[in-house]
């Protein structure tokens, strides 16, 4: 499941366009874990301001996805001071990394 709820993901932040423009998703939880039984999607997203996260927030639209979200948003300052993504085991979806070229 994991690797198709990351596909839906990623596609939801590539329509999302300059709205998510500099922000980083990450995936945590039990789907990240790959867990044979979840009953969420844990997601965090960083972001470079307030208004960028209010503007995610009213942006992505839960019922796109399997299973319910559970969206947290936090500037990167803010998840800096709370060292989110390491507490969180959490793991950068989105922005995708370029594959190496052969």
């Amino acid at each position: 499941m994991r690797n198709s709820v990351e596909e839906m993901l990623c596609n939801i932040a590539d329509r999302l366009g300059p709205i998510q423009s500099g922000s980083e998703w990450y995936l945590f939880g039990s789907v990240e874990k790959n867990a044979p039984i979840s009953f969420d999607i844990d997601v965090l997203i960083l972001c470079q301001n307030d208004e960028q996260a209010d503007s995610l927030r009213r942006a992505i639209d839960p019922d796109q996805l399997p299973l319910p979200l559970d969206l947290s948003l936090m500037t990167f300052t803010e998840a800096a001071q709370v060292d989110a993504i390491r507490s969180q085991n959490a793991r950068l979806i989105h922005p995708r990394r370029s594959k190496p070229s052969a």
